[in-house]
C-alpha cells in the first residue's frame, strides 16, 4: 500500500521501502484511515440531519443552534480528494438521503457533500495511482429503504466495476501486494448492511470489518480502552480491526464549550494521545491494522503512521 505524502522525495523513499514488501499481505500493514470522512463541507443552511435525535432536529429550527452543530459535526478539514493525496487509504462513509434533492450524501449532524463526487475522486486517484488501495466502509445509513440500498449499491458498482477487489480473491490469494497489484482491483467495499452480502459478493459483509467505538471523552479513558484490547484480546487474522482514536463529547461538554468546536476544543488532546501511544506498538495481524482520527492532517498522524509500517522492515 504506497503511502503518499505529498513530497516527493519522501514519496520514493517510502515506495522503494514497501516494495521491498512485495509478499506481505496487506493485513500486516497499518492503515492510515480518517473519522466521518466526508465532514469537510457540511451544509449549515438545509437543517440538523436525520442522523440525529428527534428533539434535536426540532431545536435546529432556531438559527442559533446550527452554528454550534456545525461547529462540533465538522471532523475533517481536507476534501476526500486532499486526503488521499495526504495518505489516506481508509473512509469512514456515513449516509443519508438528501432532504432537497434526494442524493446520497454524506451525514454527520448536518449533511454534507454528495456521496458520488467522493466516489469519482477516489476513482480518479486510483488512475492515477496504480499501485495504490483504497478502503471504502459503508457504515451507517440513515433514511434508506430498500429501494435505496439497491440504488446506491448500483451507483457503487457503477463507478468502481472492475477495480473492486472480492472478498473470495483474498481467500484465494492472501491480499498480499505482489497478488493485488498483479490484478486490476484497488478498491476494498465493505456495505455493512445485510442486503449487499445477500445479494452481492463483491462487497465485504459487515463481520469482515470490524471496529469498537471507544465512546470516551477524555483521552487517559481512551487509551486505557485502547490498550485492555491490544493487551489481552486477539482479533481474527482475516479481518479488518479498525482502532478508533477520536474522543467523544457529552451534551455537557459542548454545552460548556458552546462557542468553541471540536477541533479547537476537543479533538486534540485525544489525537495526541493516540498517535503518542500508537508509536509504541507494531503492524502485524494480531496487533494495529486500521486506525483513524479526526483531522487527520495534524498531530504527525499520517508520517507515525508510515513510520510505524517500516518495522516491517527491520523484522
Amino acid at each position: 500500500m504506497q503511502p503518499n505524502i505529498c513530497r516527493k522525495n519522501k514519496a520514493l523513499k517510502y515506495l522503494k521501502a514497501y516494495e521491498d514488501l512485495l509478499i506481505v499481505t496487506v493485513r500486516i500493514f497499518i492503515i492510515s484511515g480518517s473519522h466521518n470522512s466526508g465532514t469537510s463541507d457540511l451544509d449549515p443552511t438545509i437543517g440538523i440531519a436525520v442522523d440525529q435525535s428527534k428533539t434535536l432536529q426540532s431545536l435546529g429550527k432556531c438559527c442559533c443552534v446550527i452554528p454550534v452543530i456545525h461547529r462540533w459535526s465538522k471532523t475533517q478539514n481536507l476534501s476526500i480528494k486532499e486526503q488521499l493525496e495526504a495518505g489516506i487509504r481508509y473512509l469512514d462513509i456515513r449516509i443519508a438521503v438528501h432532504p432537497l434533492n434526494n442524493d446520497f450524501c454524506f451525514v454527520h449532524g448536518l449533511y454534507g457533500g454528495p456521496i458520488s463526487s467522493a466516489m469519482d475522486a477516489v476513482k480518479t486517484f486510483l488512475e492515477k495511482n496504480r499501485k495504490e488501495i483504497v478502503i471504502l466502509d459503508f457504515n451507517h445509513f440513515y433514511n434508506m429503504d430498500l429501494t435505496d440500498h439497491e440504488n446506491l449499491l448500483r451507483q457503487i458498482i457503477s463507478t468502481f466495476d472492475a477495480i473492486i477487489i472480492h472478498p473470495v480473491f483474498i481467500i484465494e490469494h492472501d491480499m498480499t501486494l505482489t497478488s493485488l497489484w498483479n490484478k486490476k482491483g484497488r478498491v476494498i467495499i465493505c456495505y455493512q448492511n445485510d442486503i449487499s452480502s445477500a445479494k452481492y459478493n463483491l462487497f465485504w459483509p459487515k463481520n469482515k470489518m470490524e471496529s469498537r467505538w471507544p465512546n470516551k471523552n477524555s483521552s487517559e479513558f481512551l487509551i486505557s480502552f485502547h490498550e485492555n484490547i491490544y493487551g489481552t484480546e486477539t482479533r481474527s487474522t482475516t479481518d479488518f480491526y479498525i482502532w478508533q482514536g477520536v474522543l467523544t463529547p457529552t451534551g455537557k461538554d459542548i454545552f460548556t464549550h458552546l462557542c468553541g468546536s471540536l477541533e479547537e476544543s476537543f479533538s486534540a488532546n485525544g489525537s495526541e494521545a493516540f498517535v503518542t501511544w500508537l508509536k509504541q506498538k507494531k503492524p502485524g495481524e494480531k496487533e494495529i491494522n486500521i486506525c483513524y482520527v479526526d483531522f487527520v492532517e495534524k498531530h504527525d498522524f499520517i508520517p507515525s503512521v508510515i513510520d510505524l509500517n517500516n518495522k516491517i522492515l527491520k523484522n
